[in-house]
């Protein structure tokens, strides 16, 4: 079964964006570091927490390789 397709007209619209609404390369510079530290802060928190629930001895934890 074919299909036929007929364009007569073309309507295309578009919105104009206010350029002093963009976000400039600093801000948005500022506001990774911010993620990236969030980031960070909570990786810590999850390696502490890691290291108080930690049962082995302190021989063990010193060993090379294990875990």
């Amino acid at each position: 079964m074919a299909t036929e397709v007929r364009i007569d007209e073309v309507h295309s619209t578009f919105d104009t964006v206010n350029p002093e609404a963009l976000l400039t390369h600093d801000v948005i510079a500022r506001i990774a570091a911010a993620v990236r530290a969030c980031e960070r802060a909570e990786r810590h928190r999850d390696q502490d927490r890691d290291a108080d629930l930690d049962t082995r001895s302190v021989v063990e934890q010193q060993r090379p390789g294990r875990r």
